[in-house]
């Protein structure tokens, strides 16, 4: 793609694809106007609360309607739970999505929850009951996993919640104690408990026993049965989808069910039929979304051509001494793999010891990075010279290699796409994500700063990955052209991902077939991790080859991704 007009043509397509995108996403996400859906403050003491607020156009104050809050899991976001949101507004619910404290753009944080169970759940009610459109005795909760606890503390609190429900959270010793109520056939009222066939934090057998109190029964508890009923309040039901924990929220049973149980508590005496997944709008929603969110990357891509023009010509190679046939690019990713495997779960532990950057899961992460980049480093100066043909000059690959068009570029590029979605997040409402929101904007100086934190840990991790998958094979030396350049790409991107796709196929694939947990409990839990890993992976990646392939420089990538990296890490953890 060298020629001017055709990478003129290429940008028009993608940025038209991406405007497209974003367009079909904000009209399905407001019900092709029908609804109003906006950002909303929320006191909560001395914090401040952000929430996403889905308001039918029928809710006014002659007019109130019963209205949900929405609260998502640990390290979750507002727009987690959007899909559910969403399809409740559809049918006339006015749905509050709540970043819990020290989420998002929520102030607090994660540990103050000690002191506040509902995390801001309780206040977002308050904040509903306050508005004039909505029904102040019509509200109901749903929360997920973290914000299922919440959730339980909020209606132990208030008693005037008429609905619950309980997603893959609320139950167990996790919410034991005075502040979240003792479940009985009465307490909450009208609750719906909903727990993923591959919940690797939940026994289906077991919960079904714990559950007898809640349900009033002295016999099994069978998914699917409404017990007590609507009329009285004391209406139960258990529902477990084919889900995992980290989908449950975006499951079509879920979303179905959650929907019916609110229909028949505020709208009708009688239990509803539903056809589950009917209806659903949501979905292609976050395809919209998907679809502009790759299209976005296409339009960086092609804006990176006129930009190296600029600063200056492409940097020649010569750094890396290599004999193929001695250490072949499968070898060179199994080693690079391995590495990110065998750290992947000792350093996630290291996380939890040295809280910085301050972010839950977060200073995880970076340590992970940070160590598999320079146990990367030293097997690659120290280790494979010793077996193998394969010399680098470091100094020379890395040092000498350096000069400011590559932070300038990298700079430029980042600052185009920080204000694309500052500028999407601020006046339409629309975050670029998959699953959750990989790119929002920086909400917050404690953020910024995190930010920054960030930095100097991704740039090392990206600069050693630079030096496996691209400086040891050079891909700027491969036959050019759009096939052999997809080819290629796939190739480098398909080598980072593969094992951790491993891993996740050996956690779900014995599941699925023969009911076995490889990892169960809390490993299971950072092993669904790796379901947000791996596409963040493959950008970065994709990114990483690109700039290579055209600037035969490992640094151009590697600033970029620190970027995007830092960025991301420090909107999605929770403090």
């Amino acid at each position: 793609m060298n020629s001017a007009r055709t990478r003129f043509f290429a940008t028009v397509i993608m940025a038209s694809i991406f405007l497209l995108g974003i367009f079909i996403s904000m009209m399905l996400d407001s019900d092709f106007g029908k609804l109003e859906v906006k950002t909303v403050s929320i006191a909560d003491g001395s914090r401040e609360l952000s929430g996403l607020l889905y308001r039918p156009n029928s809710a006014s104050a002659t007019n109130p309607s019963p209205a949900i809050v929405l609260a998502h899991g640990i390290g979750g976001s507002k727009e987690m739970m959007s899909g559910i949101g969403l399809e409740l507004a559809r049918r006339g619910f006015v749905a509050l999505c709540l970043d819990l404290l020290g989420h998002g753009g929520s102030g607090g944080a994660v540990e103050e929850g000690a002191n506040e169970p509902s995390f801001g759940v309780l206040s977002a009610v308050k904040y509903l009951k306050s508005q004039s459109f909505v029904n102040a005795s019509a509200i109901g909760l749903v929360g997920h996993s973290l914000g299922a606890g919440a959730v339980r503390a909020t209606f132990a609190e208030d008693g005037g919640i008429g609905a619950s429900v309980l997603v893959a959270g609320g139950l167990g010793d996790v919410s034991a104690g005075p502040a979240y109520g003792v479940l009985n056939s009465t307490f909450p009222k009208n609750l719906l408990v909903i727990v993923g066939k591959y919940d690797v934090l939940f026994n289906l057998t077991q919960l079904a026993a714990e559950l007898l109190p809640a349900f009033g029964t002295q016999q099994e508890v069978v998914p699917g049965v409404v017990y007590g009923s609507f009329s009285s309040q004391t209406a139960r039901k258990l529902v477990t989808p084919t889900t995992t924990h980290l989908f449950e929220p975006f499951d079509s049973v879920v979303v179905s069910e959650t929907v019916a149980w609110m229909e028949n508590v505020f709208k009708s005496p009688e239990v509803l039929v539903t056809r589950i997944g009917a209806n659903l709008i949501y979905v292609e929603r976050e395809a919209a979304i998907l679809v502009g969110l790759a299209a976005f990357f296409g339009v960086v891509f092609l804006a990176f051509f006129p930009l190296t023009r600029v600063v200056g010509p492409r940097q020649e190679k010569g750094t890396v001494k290599l004999e193929h046939d001695v250490l072949g690019d499968w070898k060179i990713f199994g080693i690079w793999g391995i590495l990110g495997l065998a750290l992947f779960l000792p350093m996630f532990f290291v996380g939890f010891a040295i809280s910085f950057p301050p972010l839950i899961f977060g200073a995880s992460i970076v340590w992970w990075m940070l160590s598999v980049g320079l146990v990367g480093l030293l097997v690659l100066v120290g280790f494979l010279p010793r077996f193998s043909k394969v010399k680098i000059r470091l100094k020379a690959t890395i040092v000498e290699a350096f000069d400011g068009n590559h932070l300038f570029i990298a700079l430029v590029l980042f600052i185009l796409m920080f204000a694309v979605v500052s500028l999407l997040q601020g006046v339409f409402n629309v975050n670029l994500r998959i699953v959750i929101p990989i790119f929002r904007g920086l909400t917050s100086a404690r953020r910024i700063f995190a930010f920054f934190a960030f930095l100097p840990f991704f740039l090392a991790y990206f600069l050693v990955e630079g030096l496996y998958l691209h400086e040891l094979h050079d891909w700027t030396s491969e036959k050019q052209g759009l096939l052999s350049d997809l080819l290629s790409c796939s190739k480098v991107v398909l080598g980072k991902v593969a094992p951790f796709v491993a891993v996740i196929c050996l956690q779900y694939v014995p599941i699925v077939l023969f009911n076995l947990w490889i990892f169960p409990s809390y490993v299971g839990f950072l092993v669904e991790f790796l379901w947000l890993i791996v596409p963040i992976f493959m950008i970065t990646t994709t990114c990483s080859w690109w700039f290579y392939r055209n600037t035969k420089s490992v640094w151009y990538g590697a600033v970029f991704n620190a970027l995007i990296m830092a960025w991301v890490a420090s909107t999605v953890f929770p403090f």
